[in-house]
């Protein structure tokens, strides 16, 4: 257990050590920007999903009349 404990402070200290805090802030702005990003994406998937939804029944019927139409002239 002291080997673990020793280990995880060890790697925390050295870490702690290198990053600057423009470094911190950086990498907090990046996370802000890719999280808002994935919400905005997120919220055009499900705008666009029931958009062809709603779409979706028009145009299957749309197809199947120009099938039968084909299906006519032959």
């Amino acid at each position: 257990m002291d080997n673990k404990i020793s280990f995880i402070a060890g790697w925390f200290l050295t870490t702690a050590s290198t990053i600057t805090v423009v470094g911190i802030f950086k990498a907090a702005l990046l996370g802000l920007v890719g999280g808002f990003f994935g919400l905005f994406g997120k919220e055009v998937y499900y705008y666009t999903k029931d958009e062809v939804k709603a779409v979706a029944p028009k145009v299957k019927a749309w197809v199947s009349k120009k099938i039968e139409w084909v299906k006519s002239k032959f």
